[in-house]
Formats: C-alpha cells, sequence, structure tokens
C-alpha cells in the first residue's frame, strides 16, 4: 500500500485475505458433505449462515481491537512500527502455519475423514449452526482475522469506507460456501457431479492447499509490512 493508504489500497490488501479465507477447507468441505448428504435446506442455510457470521465476528472483533492500538503522536494515521509489526508477525505466522500444514500433509491424508464430517450430516440444526461459527477458530482463520483488522486500521477509514471494505472481505471469505448452494439451487444435477468431484479432491488435497494458499499471503503481508519501516 502507498505510504496514505486510501479505500481501495486497503481494499487491495484485504482481496487476497478474502480469497485466503475462501480457500479454507474446513468450510468448503462441511457445506460439501451437508449437500450432499441431503441433509435438507434448513441446515444448509444454517451452516451459511453461520460461517458468515462466524466470520464477521472474528473480523470486527479484529478491526475494533487494532482500532484500539496507540496512534504514533508524530502521524496522523497508523503508518509506522505498530502496524509494520503488527502485519510483519501476521505475516510470519501464516507463514509458519503453511509450512507446518505442509510438513504434516501425509499425516492429515492418513486420518482419514474426521468425525465432525461424519456426522455433520446427522447433526441437528444448532449442532451444524455451531459448527460453522466456531470452524474459523484455528490458527489459520484467527491470523487471517487478525492481518484483516491490522489493514483495516492502516487507513484509518472512515466508518462507511470501512465497513464497505470490510463487507466486501466477508463476501468473499463466505463466496465458497455461497456458491455451491446457489449452484446446486439452478443446476442440481450437474452441481452433485462437481461436489463429489471436490469432496474427493478435498480429502486428498485439502492440506496442501491451506498450505499453499496461507503461505503465499503470509509472504504477501511480510512484504507489505516491511515496506511501511
Amino acid at each position: 500500500m502507498s505510504d496514505d493508504p486510501g479505500f481501495f489500497d486497503i481494499l487491495g490488501a484485504l482481496v487476497p485475505l478474502g480469497l485466503a479465507g475462501a480457500f479454507s477447507w474446513l468450510p468448503v468441505t462441511g457445506v460439501v458433505v451437508l449437500l450432499l448428504a441431503g441433509s435438507g435446506l434448513v441446515k444448509v442455510w444454517a451452516f451459511v449462515v453461520g460461517r458468515i457470521v462466524g466470520l464477521a465476528l472474528l473480523t470486527i472483533g479484529f478491526v475494533a481491537g487494532a482500532r484500539a492500538l496507540p496512534v504514533p503522536s508524530s502521524t496522523p494515521t497508523m503508518e509506522g512500527p505498530v502496524v509494520a509489526g503488527a502485519e510483519t508477525a501476521a505475516g510470519v505466522a501464516l507463514v509458519v502455519v503453511g509450512v507446518v500444514t505442509w510438513l504434516r500433509r501425509d499425516r492429515a491424508r492418513d486420518r482419514g475423514e474426521p468425525a465432525w464430517q461424519r456426522r455433520l450430516g446427522d447433526a441437528s440444526v444448532p449442532a451444524v449452526l455451531l459448527t460453522s461459527l466456531v470452524v474459523d477458530l484455528q490458527p489459520k482463520g484467527l491470523l487471517l482475522g487478525l492481518s484483516s483488522g491490522v489493514v483495516v486500521r492502516a487507513g484509518d477509514l472512515p466508518f462507511a469506507e470501512a465497513a464497505v471494505a470490510v463487507l466486501i472481505y466477508l463476501a468473499l471469505a463466505s463466496s465458497s460456501v455461497l456458491l455451491p448452494v446457489i449452484a446446486t439451487h439452478v443446476a442440481p444435477v450437474r452441481t452433485e457431479r462437481w461436489l463429489r468431484l471436490a469432496q474427493a479432491w478435498l480429502a486428498e488435497h485439502g492440506s496442501v492447499l491451506t498450505a499453499v494458499v496461507a503461505a503465499l499471503v503470509g509472504v504477501v503481508l511480510v512484504v507489505d509490512g516491511l515496506l511501511r519501516f
């Protein structure tokens, strides 16, 4: 971002974070499992709503926390060592998460289908909602929330612009659970075939996807953070 980041600078930094959130295999796997299990629209939409609400709470919480950080007295915005250090640290942490996930990829495949996936199709609506609410309470999800909060605070945008930027970020991050549901409504037969292929691919390569996306976004954050010093 530039020395005096505006709305489009902040949005440009949020887009890769939103895409990283969209390429999180846990929520995508959850909605695929529900759609293929024929669990009914109520459970499917409970999962989607829970995912969106969970993302929103996590993001808003970190944005509020970032806005509570002290503003350097020499500058009118958060440009400076506070933001630079927080963004660089979040980027390094994401790279570490990516590397660790990559090293554990074979172990993740060998464990087979997690218990929560096997039970999700038969779970009650409140249980499905709770599962989707907490699905991001893992290192990658928490770090993405932290990073988005730091990025939004970096621009010190007016409330309306910050709200629009966050909404666009949330739309991107939640698109991977919303689009399969819409596609199922539009073309159920064709979508079911795609969903079965996606489920098999995620079971085999989901951890690799998480590792690569986390590492790439982490590198972007590290570079942007170092440029702020």
